[in-house]
C-alpha cells in the first residue's frame, strides 16, 4: 500500500480562524504582486538605462546645440532688425529735425516776405492816396483852365460847315458875318466884331468852322437868339434853314449851324448830353454862356451838367 502523505497536525495553540487565514492570504498575494511589479519596473529601467542612455545623451546634446544655434540665429536676426529699426528711427529723427529746420526757415522767409508785402502795401496805399490827391488837383486845374478858356470865349460864336473860299481874308469873313446878320435882321457895325477867323481844317476838306468874336456878350447873345428863332420859324413854316447863301457864298447851298464857341470839355459834355436826351427822354438840351443844361419836361428845374460822372448818374435814374 503506498505511503500517503499527511499534513502535519496543527498545534492547538496556533490555530486560526478562516477569516484570518483569508486576510493573510490576500495580503500575501498583494505583496507578491507588488514585488513582482517593482522588480519588473526595475529590470526595465535598468535595461533602458543600459541600452538608451548614450543615444539619449547625444540626442539631447544635438537638440541643445540646435536650440542654441536657433536662439543665436533668432537673436542675431532680432538684433539686425533692431539695428535696422534704430537706423531708420535715427534717419527719421534726422529728417524730422531737417524738416523742422526747413519749416522754421520757411516761416522766417514767409514772415520776411509778409513784412515786405505789408511795407509794399503801405507804399502802394501812400502812392494811391498821392495819386488821388494829384488827380483831384489835376481835375481842379482842368476845371480852372476850362473856366478861363470859357471866359475867353464868352463873346464868341462858331458857324460850322462854312464852305472854303479861295484867297479868303478877314474882310471877306467880315462880309459873310455882315450878310448873315442882315438875314437875321441884326444891325452889325464893324466895331461890334473884335475878331473873326477860320479854324484849321484837314487837307482836302471842303468846309470848316468860322469863329466870330464880338465886342460884348450882349451882341453875341443877340446873334445866338436870332439864329435860334430863325431855326424855330423855319421848322414851323417849313421855310429855308440858314445856309451858305445867307453868307453870300455862291454855289451849291449847304446848311450852316450857329452856336456858342464851346471849349473842348464843354463840347464833349454837350455831345454826351444830347445823346442822353435822346435815350432818356429829356425834352431840352442847350448851352448858355459856355455851360451845358438839361431839362426833363417843360416847367421842371433845369440841370447844369458839370462832368461826365453826373451824366452817368442821370442814366442810372
Amino acid at each position: 500500500m503506498p505511503n500517503l502523505a499527511h499534513s502535519p497536525k496543527l498545534n492547538k495553540s496556533h490555530s486560526m480562524s478562516d477569516t484570518d487565514i483569508d486576510k493573510l492570504t490576500n495580503q500575501d498575494s498583494s505583496l507578491v504582486e507588488v514585488l513582482h511589479v517593482t522588480q519588473r519596473d526595475n529590470k526595465r529601467r535598468r535595461i533602458n538605462e543600459r541600452q538608451i542612455s548614450p543615444e539619449c545623451s547625444d540626442f539631447r546634446t544635438i537638440i541643445r546645440e540646435e536650440l542654441r544655434e536657433m536662439l543665436n540665429t533668432l537673436q542675431h536676426q532680432q538684433n539686425s532688425r533692431l539695428d535696422i529699426l534704430e537706423k531708420y528711427i535715427t534717419e527719421i529723427k534726422a529728417q524730422n529735425e531737417s524738416t523742422l529746420q526747413k519749416n522754421l526757415d520757411i516761416e522766417k522767409s514767409i514772415e520776411f516776405v509778409t513784412d515786405k508785402v505789408n511795407n509794399l502795401q503801405l507804399s502802394i496805399n501812400a502812392l494811391e492816396d498821392e495819386r488821388k490827391g494829384l488827380t483831384s488837383q489835376i481835375s481842379k486845374i482842368d476845371d480852372k483852365c476850362d473856366m478861363l478858356e470859357r471866359l475867353s470865349r464868352k463873346t464868341s460864336i462858331q458857324i460850322r460847315n462854312v464852305p472854303n473860299q479861295k484867297a479868303e481874308t478877314k474882310e471877306a469873313l467880315f462880309g459873310m458875318i455882315s450878310r448873315l446878320a442882315n438875314s437875321l435882321d441884326i444891325k452889325l457895325q464893324v466895331t461890334d466884331l473884335r475878331d473873326i477867323h477860320r479854324m484849321p481844317m484837314k487837307p482836302g476838306q471842303a468846309s470848316s468852322t468860322v469863329v466870330a468874336e464880338f465886342s460884348s456878350t450882349l451882341h453875341k447873345s443877340k446873334f445866338i437868339i436870332a439864329a435860334k428863332s430863325h431855326k424855330v420859324t423855319a421848322i414851323k413854316y417849313k421855310t429855308e434853314q440858314l445856309n451858305s447863301a445867307h453868307l453870300g457864298i455862291e454855289g451849291p447851298k449847304s446848311e450852316i449851324y450857329i452856336s456858342e464857341h464851346l471849349t473842348a470839355q464843354s463840347s464833349r459834355l454837350f455831345f454826351l448830353a444830347r445823346e442822353l436826351r435822346k435815350s432818356m427822354g429829356y425834352d431840352y438840351c442847350w448851352t448858355a454862356n459856355g455851360l451845358v443844361y438839361l431839362r426833363k419836361k417843360h416847367g421842371e428845374p433845369y440841370i447844369l451838367v458839370k462832368n461826365e460822372s453826373q451824366l452817368q448818374s442821370l442814366r442810372k435814374k
